[in-house]
């Protein structure tokens, strides 16, 4: 959970710092950027991790702490690819 919290904040300023050097709004990169990864992080907790959680009660740490942290690596990756995407999109509007 730690993780995912210090991913999350750190995230927001990447966000951040990357509106403002594209000259665009920070705030609106900041919120498009928080909501991708929030949900991805949601959405893979619920259906993936708990329900794998579940069928592993008495299994191994380290398979049970690689799964406590899909969420959270699956989040990172889809801010990556949101960001990107928000690169592309300034990109294609100076053309």
């Amino acid at each position: 959970m730690m993780l995912a919290k210090i991913a999350a904040i750190l995230m927001l300023v990447w966000f951040f710092q990357t509106a403002k050097e594209q000259e665009e709004n920070p705030f609106k990169w900041m919120i498009i950027g928080l909501v991708g990864y929030w949900l991805v992080w949601w959405i893979v907790t619920l259906a993936v991790a708990n329900p794998l959680l579940n069928s592993m009660p008495n299994g191994s740490w380290k398979v049970l702490s690689v799964i406590r942290h899909l969420p959270a690596i699956a989040a990172i990756l889809a801010a990556v690819l949101v960001r990107k995407k928000l690169l592309a999109d300034v990109k294609k509007t100076l053309e």
